[in-house]
């Protein structure tokens, strides 16, 4: 059996190739890692404004990215922003609390006890 052989010699200075790098575009990561810092810094900080940041950074960091670029099908960005909405939800968990319990005393201003 015959041995196929590459077109052109690699040992050869003349044929060979030089490496370039493939360019990408980078937004998209930057925005997924400022989407996971500023989420992290709304959970921690109950920074309403860092959530918003996240909000937006990881819905950008998702409609930039492109199809190929994600070799899990865009689960991880996915994923930040669920982790994003999230820690908003969260920021405002305390106001959303308060309204439920203001709700609950009803219209004699007397809080109502809690039932155990």
């Amino acid at each position: 059996m015959a041995r196929k052989e590459f077109p052109g010699d690699p040992r050869r200075s003349a044929d060979v190739v030089p490496y370039t790098p493939a360019t990408s575009n980078g937004d998209g990561s930057i925005y997924y890692m400022i989407a996971f810092v500023s989420s992290m810094a709304t959970l921690f900080l109950k920074n309403k404004w860092a959530g918003w940041i996240a909000v937006y950074s990881s819905l950008l960091s998702v409609f930039s990215d492109r199809a190929s670029a994600s070799g899990t099908g865009g689960g991880s960005r996915l994923s930040t922003m669920v982790l994003a909405l999230t820690a908003l939800l969260m920021s405002y968990m305390p106001e959303v609390v308060a309204l439920f319990k203001l709700v609950k005393q009803g219209d004699s201003g007397v809080p109502v006890a809690a039932s155990t």
